[in-house]
């Protein structure tokens, strides 16, 4: 899993702050269109036809593509998508999460490229075969996005099952030239999708992860989930890009003695300002200093959890409760302050190197569904490749494409645990129930076919060679 390759920051460009990353995803998706139109230009060139055409039809299959997937996924997800204040035009239009479904960007592809080809009346059904072994290339580097991105995960497997593989909690940038000492990326607000699906109170004790408790977000802990009639506590985590290396200074300063409240508000007023609030900047400023009422180890999230004012900055009686609740968790005895071993035990606790903690977390193992996903689009590739060697009619080979792909694509999705499904029940995922039909209408397409001309025409070459008059060569 390398959710993001390279990452340089943020820079502010024309008072805008601009992300400079590149994504895995995102790359592989660009070199997948790369490797698969040159692929289709080359074939398109041995069988006599423009390979710029090609290119005019890889572009808009880029294009139909990602809207179609994309749609499709808003589509089926709109409920937990839009749960929530977020802008939704802002969260239709991230794609970095993995959010498309394929086949929905197959299907508008597909209506683009036809428009295309019959706008230029050129012969639909070689054009078809020609890019035929280039889609499933294209969804190799795809799968290989996905693998990178921790998406479309496979089902939980035994721990000893030899074809299992685990993702990290946070993914850190493969190379990161922002200058923070925090290795992971400041885009990167949570844990992974597979290890946050696996912290879900509501699975069975041996299908959950134990993230360390350093990491644990735990006044959000103390809220609850509704599952079966019954409640159960929530697990969330720092974001990784609030969490610390290891601390040597003394964490307890503050609040280890509650008599202290007032050395505490002198600290809040000089960090707070003139509006008597601290807002997230000045919060980290606060605790990028390591001394004074914030030490290092106090994280935002947590403290707007515990006071529920995450949007209008918080009063020094919210910040010291807070700070208090922390001396009521690590106060063993309940007498209200914290004695020298107690005390010794909260830095122990607060002084742990966290991105160490982070790095060392990795989910449960699951079943390898990218890397199967990758094999199978490969082996297709391949298979559709040296087929069109042996067709006996121009469009066997994309209608080959329409019948294997929904057969692979269906066993794919018993591996997969994004959606839910059971076979033996006759409950089928969306994509399940779109293979069926996609392979029924592929071996219609086949039937058809065996009734047409087994050419749709001359070639370009030889369209441009009757054109040119005798004697002449053409430019």
């Amino acid at each position: 899993m390398q959710q993001i390759i390279l990452d340089f920051g943020t820079r502010e460009v024309f008072g805008l702050e601009i992300p400079l990353r590149v994504y895995g995803y995102g790359l592989m998706l660009v070199v997948g269109f790369l490797v698969s139109i040159y692929f289709a230009q080359w074939r398109a060139r041995r069988v006599g036809e423009n390979p710029e055409h090609v290119a005019h039809c890889g572009l808009l299959a880029l294009i139909g593509g990602i809207l179609g997937a994309r749609i499709a996924y808003v589509v089926q997800h709109h409920r937990e998508m839009f749960r929530g204040p977020a802008d939704p035009v802002a969260v239709v239009l991230d794609i970095t999460s993995g959010g498309l479904i394929y086949y929905g960007g197959v299907i508008l592809a597909t209506v683009m490229v036809l428009g295309y080809l019959f706008a230029k009346r050129l012969p639909v059904r070689r054009h078809l075969d020609v890019v035929a072994a280039s889609l499933m290339l294209g969804l190799a580097f795809g799968r290989a996005g996905c693998t990178l991105n921790g998406c479309c995960y496979g089902a939980q497997c035994r721990h000893d099952w030899a074809l299992g593989i685990r993702f990290p909690m946070c993914s850190k940038p493969l190379i990161k030239f922002d200058g923070r000492d925090n290795p992971f990326s400041e885009d990167t607000e949570g844990p992974s999708e597979i290890y946050r699906r696996q912290l879900d109170p509501a699975l069975p004790p041996e299908q959950r992860v134990r993230p360390p408790e350093a990491l644990i977000n735990q006044c959000a802990r103390d809220r609850i989930k509704r599952a079966g009639g019954s409640f159960l506590p929530v697990v969330q985590l720092h974001p990784p890009q609030h969490l610390h290396g290891a601390l040597s200074t003394d964490q307890t300063v503050m609040w280890a003695d509650a008599n202290g409240i007032g050395e505490a508000r002198e600290a809040f007023e000089k960090l707070a300002g003139s509006d008597g609030r601290l807002g997230p900047e000045e919060w980290r400023l606060g605790v990028g200093r390591g001394k004074g009422l914030l030490r290092g180890s106090e994280h935002w999230d947590e403290a707007v959890c515990f006071a529920m004012a995450p949007d209008r900055g918080l009063t020094f009686q919210e910040a010291y409760a807070y700070l208090a609740d922390r001396r009521r968790r690590f106060d063993a005895d309940g007498d209200g302050k914290l004695s020298p071993a107690e005390r010794a035990a909260a830095n122990r606790n607060l002084q742990v190197d966290q991105f160490e903690l982070a790095a060392a977390a990795w989910s449960l193992p699951v079943k390898p569904a990218q890397p199967l996903g990758l094999i199978n689009a490969l082996l297709l590739a391949v298979l559709l490749a040296v087929f069109f060697r042996w067709r006996r009619r121009e469009g066997q080979v994309f209608a080959l494409l329409v019948i294997l792909y929904p057969i692979t694509r269906f066993a794919l999705e018993a591996v997969r645990d994004d959606n839910a499904h059971d076979l033996l029940e006759g409950v089928l995922t969306h994509n399940q129930y779109t293979s069926l039909a996609l392979t029924a209408i592929g071996v219609i397409m086949w039937l058809i076919l065996r009734r047409m001309p087994a050419s749709a025409g001359p070639s370009a070459a030889e369209r441009q060679a009757v054109s040119v008059p005798r004697g002449r060569k053409p430019r």
